[in-house]
């Protein structure tokens, strides 16, 4: 697969080989806004929206980081040519015009780049526009108070064009009354210590980080309102936030693999970026610093760019199965957001700090405000997730019962379940012998104390009760009770092992384990057995299962074939059970560890 040196080979570690990150990032998109202005495109595919609306994307999401890379007096020489695709695209009479605003518009979703472009950098993005582009400018982008916004971190992006309106001295047309009560809404998502849910369905994923603290911060930092104690009680809970969502990271960098919007990849250290303007106490500038950096430098080795220099859409490897039907070609450059720091001066506290190692101080971290707890292993973080199902995009990146930093979760789990191939970390049904398959729909309730997790869910029509109990190490439980009313096959699967280019190796060779292929004559033969266990190393790591009940199972490795976001190819190990009706309670332990600690 194609690598980009120019990124992949930069060290990352003074502010101006972060400069020259941008800069990298950027580049390869010169030729096409050259040849074609404000309707860039990659000629990759689409999106749910209009293709205009990704030229808009590309164009504009590349300023997240262009705009603090020149406010800290880095690289200004492509400016001339941002300024031309603006005034193109916002112009009626031009035919490269992006079109206006309407409800639930991807539109309304990009200004907020240019919203943050007038806050912070107008000396580029608007005072050298002529009269007529800064009229259809300011003309476009007021179009967003005026239309319908998906109800979740989208009413941000009116705030910051609200903010960039008042410091172009247009302050007039700020409707206060919307703006009021956008911030008031956002309000009743608050969940407690720093976290958010995004919008009323209250999931948990990195749209905390890069979305709702990033965009609060920005507010606080650069808007007028900056002395309300609304901007401190946004500071402070940034300071809350960053204590919890520390241990979302591994040491060497990873974060945990969950929720949407993952392939805007190392956009997950956007809030770390920006973090350093909170005026928190709760963490040190050189834990901040080595956390956002650490992130950053953890792609480098990960074929994440075309041959010549464009992201692709994914997330270790090209993968469209993960990404979500709003992700164009050109949605990944939100990755930008994280370059925020190239803002502060080269005699920043942030640039002469020297990076510090993560803030880890115990095993397991109960996080009540997230419905989770995260168990730390060494270098390895799991996720034990019990927050809401966010079942309008993909399932899998809520309903799954752990995520991690090390283990990169399957998307369609169930695809291919009919030939016994299953994704990672799920309990599955099936009433009609294997054809078709049921998991995680919603979580009805949940309680996390400080050493487990519980919670009730439904597949649609099966209940369950489940008790997550993470235990020393790398090792930890799980026990779900239900009651059937129809014979049922059963599943619960492990973490996924990759086996990109090397095969993955079983360690407990004195069990008995099936391959998919072979699981319908098992089942037929019923070879299921008590105390079944099976363990396989990866190129990733170490993934068990282990029966610790009295139900008799069959163990089975199925291979995942571009399912995960980690790699092309994973094994998965799992436990079929063949359940009567009645009441059933399966217990399970699990294994999850980095590959080398068997070296």
């Amino acid at each position: 697969m194609p690598f980009y040196q120019r990124f992949q080979a930069n060290p990352m570690q003074s502010r101006a080989d972060f400069q020259e990150a941008a800069l990298a990032l950027f580049e390869p998109l010169i030729p096409y806004l050259q040849r074609q202005g404000a309707r860039i495109d990659f000629d990759e595919g689409g999106a749910s929206f209009d293709m205009q609306s990704s030229s808009v994307e590309g164009v504009v999401r590349p300023l997240w980081g262009l705009v603090p890379l020149a406010m800290g007096g880095g690289e200004r020489a492509h400016w001339p040519l941002l300024r031309q695709a603006l005034s193109e695209g916002v112009d009626p009479a031009h035919p490269n015009y992006w079109g206006p605003v309407h409800d639930y518009s991807q539109r309304a979703v990009e200004m907020a780049a240019i919203g943050m472009m007038l806050m912070l950098l107008p000396e580029e993005g608007w005072y050298p526009l002529e009269d007529s582009d800064k009229h259809n400018l300011v003309a476009w982008i007021d179009g967003i108070q005026r239309v319908e916004l998906v109800d979740n971190n989208w009413l941000f992006f009116a705030i910051l064009v609200q903010e960039g309106l008042r410091r172009i001295g247009k302050a007039d047309l700020v409707d206060e009354t919307l703006q009021e009560r956008y911030l008031a809404r956002i309000e009743e998502w608050y969940l407690g210590d720093g976290w958010y849910g995004d919008g009323p369905e209250l999931p948990i994923d990195h749209y905390n980080g890069f979305a709702m603290h990033f965009y609060a911060l920005l507010y606080v930092q650069y808007g007028a309102d900056a002395d309300s104690a609304r901007c401190r009680r946004f500071r402070q809970r940034a300071g809350l936030f960053a204590v919890e969502f520390a241990q979302w990271f591994a040491e060497s960098g990873e974060t945990v693999m969950v929720g949407r919007s993952l392939i805007y990849r190392f956009a997950t250290a956007a809030f770390w970026g920006i973090a350093a303007t909170a005026e928190q106490d709760q963490l040190s500038i050189g834990a901040i610093k080595g956390i956002w950096a650490r992130q950053i430098r953890s792609w480098r080795n990960l074929p994440i760019f075309t041959s010549d220099g464009l992201l692709t859409r994914g997330y270790s490897y090209p993968n469209l199965i993960m990404s979500e039907e709003y992700n164009s070609p050109t949605s990944p450059y939100w990755a930008m957001k994280a370059f925020f720091p190239l803002a502060f001066s080269e005699h920043s506290d942030f640039w002469h700090a020297e990076e510090e190692p993560l803030p880890v101080s115990r095993e397991l971290i109960p996080m009540q405000a997230a419905s989770s707890i995260i168990q730390r292993s060494g270098d390895h973080a799991i996720l034990h997730y019990a927050a809401p199902v966010r079942s309008a995009l993909q399932r899998d990146k809520y309903n799954k019962f752990a995520y991690s930093t090390l283990f990169g979760p399957d998307m369609a789990s169930l695809h291919y379940s009919e030939r016994f191939s299953f994704g990672d970390n799920i309990l599955a049904f099936s009433f009609d012998d294997g054809l078709n398959w049921t998991m995680c729909h919603a979580r009805q309730q949940v309680r996390i104390t400080d050493d487990r997790v519980r919670m009730r869910w439904l597949t649609g029509r099966q209940e369950v009760d489940t008790t997550v109990t993470p235990g020393s190490s790398s090792r930890f439980q799980r026990r779900h009770s239900f009651t059937l009313d129809a014979p049922a096959l059963v599943v619960e699967t492990g973490f996924a092992v990759s086996e990109w280019y090397h095969a993955a190796q079983v360690l407990d060779p004195q069990g008995v384990f099936h391959r998919s292929d072979q699981v319908s004559e098992a089942i037929k033969e019923q070879r299921g057995r008590v105390g079944m266990s099976l363990t396989v190393r990866g190129e990733n790591g170490i993934s068990g299962i282990e029966s610790l009940d009295e139900l008799p199972k069959i163990a089975v490795l199925g291979t995942r074939i571009h399912t995960n976001i980690s790699s092309p190819k994973t094994v998965v190990p799992f436990l079929l059970a063949q359940l009567e009706p009645g009441s059933h309670e399966l217990n399970h332990a699990f294994t999850a560890k980095p590959a080398d600690a068997y070296r």
